[in-house]
């Protein structure tokens, strides 16, 4: 969609499988209606058709991440109350789901103008599609650790092809600190219980790395190894997760 304007006879696109992750292709047709691109396309987000045209310049204000956000909202609903700034709560970004899926596991969410406070609470379990929010995966699963009861996260079968297998990777990283998890190809079901401490293969994958971290910082001594994957998309992550109050340690620094 990007580039389809600098075509020299225009573009058209039809998708030939299932529309995922739709809140990124309203994220996409939002920011070219803002550089002066116009795209017609079907009310399913299925066909688009893009003329040739030149981009115009303006003024573009990049939000705050919520996949970011979103392991330190967890943290806030898993102790004490964390408050993050920087977040659009009109934004469209697909992961700004985290506030729906707090409330509805019992956190206490406030909302201002350019920030979100989570504050913690008993959490109950959830069932939850996350097949438009699919990097919430393991967020939303290391809080289901932690409910009350047992909850069904669907909508996850594309999560095998990112860095790692997510999945797999969420399964197994549970299972070391003590929790009962049934996987299936588009589910997990997760008993939540008491995490414990272990140690965990994040795969090399960074939201394995920070999602685990967020639930270690908890639960007790926890040790993540390749803690440098985090860099790909958060190479604050440590540093942040220190100044609020986690015991981070870093071997060789």
């Amino acid at each position: 969609l990007f580039i389809s304007p600098l075509a020299d006879e225009g573009v058209k696109i039809r998708l030939t499988t299932p529309l995922e992750s739709k809140p990124f292709v309203l994220m996409t047709l939002d920011c070219l209606e803002r550089f002066g691109i116009k795209v017609e396309y079907s009310k399913d987000l299925r066909e688009f058709e893009v003329s040739k045209q030149e981009y115009k310049p303006t003024k573009y204000r990049v939000e705050g991440d919520w996949s970011s956000a979103s392991y330190f909202l967890a943290l806030g609903a898993l102790s004490g109350e964390v408050k993050v700034e920087n977040l659009n709560p009109e934004s469209w970004q697909g992961d700004k789901i985290i506030l729906n899926l707090l409330r509805d596991m019992g956190a206490l969410v406030k909302v201002d103008k350019n920030s979100v406070t989570v504050r913690g609470s008993r959490l109950n379990p959830i069932r939850a599609d996350l097949s438009n929010c699919i990097d919430l995966l393991p967020t939303v699963a290391v809080l289901a650790a932690s409910a009350d009861g047992v909850s069904e996260l669907v909508g996850i079968e594309r999560a095998r092809i990112k860095e790692s297998n997510r999945v797999s990777a969420v399964r197994e990283g549970l299972e070391k600190m003590g929790i009962k998890v049934q996987e299936e190809r588009n589910r997990l079901i997760i008993a939540g219980s008491r995490p414990k401490g272990s140690a965990i293969d994040t795969k090399g994958d960074h939201r394995i790395a920070m999602a685990f971290s967020i639930l270690g910082s908890v639960v007790g001594e926890t040790i993540i190894n390749d803690a440098e994957c985090v860099s790909k998309t958060f190479p604050q992550f440590w540093d942040i997760l220190k100044s609020i109050g986690s015991e981070v340690e870093i071997d060789g620094e």
